[in-house]
């Protein structure tokens, strides 16, 4: 399990990975409704480059909504307040480079499990790289993926992938 190998709580870990998706079959309407609704639990997000960009385009936001409106759910109907477990939730279909390590275990999870199209060396790094080294790799695959797939890649991922590459 990455907490473990990286230090993070697992249980809070494995809270953020259980609930990331739990809003993603309720329709668009629904997920606009708990964010408006009980956006408060996020706002303390709400400065973060990578939701405003999610809130402002109406085709990332119909795909990726579902995040916030999950951190949503979780805070008011499961009285959960931590911010980094409601963060992973949030963020884990956009990243951003002010992720907590448990946001990028989530998102690292998310995007590299086994049942996705992923590199064949994606079981290596995930047992080789260091977490920002593994973060790096897995928005690289997620460009990659987006690029061989013709579908649209958001353009805050690709220029945060591009920004990072040049550091």
């Amino acid at each position: 399990m990455l907490s473990t190998r990286f230090g993070v709580d697992r249980h809070a870990s494995y809270l953020a990975g259980l609930a990331h998706d739990m809003c993603r079959e309720l329709s668009f309407e629904a997920q606009e409704h708990l964010v408006d609704i009980y956006g408060s639990c996020i706002a303390f997000l709400h400065g973060r480059q990578s939701l405003q960009v999610l809130f402002s385009d109406i085709e990332y936001k119909k795909k990726m909504l579902h995040g916030p409106a999950s951190a949503c759910m979780l805070c008011h109907e499961f009285n959960v307040k931590e911010q980094d477990i409601l963060e992973a939730v949030a963020l884990h279909s956009i990243a951003d480079e002010m992720m907590s390590d448990i946001a990028k275990i989530v998102y690292i999870s998310d995007k590299l499990e086994p049942l996705r199209h992923r590199p064949q060396d994606a079981d290596e790094k995930l047992h080789t790289l260091d977490l920002e080294s593994l973060f790096v790799y897995t928005l690289g695959c997620v460009v990659q993926w987006f690029s061989s797939s013709g579908k649209p890649l958001s353009p805050f991922t690709a220029h945060l992938y591009s920004r990072i590459l040049k550091e």
